[in-house]
């Protein structure tokens, strides 16, 4: 579970960082390589679909589209309204987690240029040490101060990080719905 987590992390990464400015369309993808998937997976955001290749299957196709229909290998599967209910629980599941990593990605870099300050902090506090009255009591309160901000800072990303592994262990479970409820997802032998 961790890997899948740490997969759709990937996914954010991969997404959002490099074209954050870029509106509308964008193609962006990963890789996933895990045994569970019988080799690897490419998943692709275009237009707001989620593409998914499976490479090992004769580049076999699943798409599910921002109006939750499902496509596997470009032909339209109909869905009763139990089935339905599930492509669409995916689709908002999956989107939901590629958001909510894209704001842990932002909170991260912030902590992480936060912390670079400190380090520039702790320097001019040493050089404020030799030349003036500051002295080693101030400068160790000081940086004691503003790292249990920044640590503060670092847990709360921790929990909303977890919340992200929540959510990706019930799209693992939506996954096995799905795999249960479509019998043409189960034919493929690895969605």
């Amino acid at each position: 579970m961790k890997k899948l987590a740490i997969a759709l992390f990937g996914v954010f990464l991969a997404i959002s960082l490099p074209n954050m400015a870029e509106a509308g369309r964008c193609v962006h993808g990963i890789h996933i390589d895990d045994d569970s998937y019988h080799g690897g997976i490419d998943i692709d955001l275009d237009n707001g679909s989620i593409i998914m290749t499976h490479s090992d299957y004769g580049d076999e196709i699943v798409e599910i589209t921002e109006d939750y229909e499902l496509y596997i290998n470009d032909r339209r599967i109909e869905l009763n309204e139990d089935q339905q209910k599930l492509v669409h629980e995916y689709y908002d599941l999956f989107m939901e987690i590629i958001e909510s990593a894209k704001e842990l990605g932002w909170e991260g870099a912030k902590i992480g240029v936060s912390g670079a300050k400190l380090g520039l902090k702790a320097i001019g506090g040493l050089l404020k040490v030799i030349f003036t009255s500051y002295d080693t009591d101030d400068f160790e309160r000081d940086m004691e101060r503003a790292a249990d901000k920044l640590e503060a800072r670092a847990e709360i990303l921790e929990e909303k990080a977890e919340v992200i592994e929540d959510m990706a262990e019930d799209l693992e479970d939506v996954v096995y719905d799905l795999n249960d409820e479509i019998p043409e997802l189960q034919e493929l032998g690895w969605f």
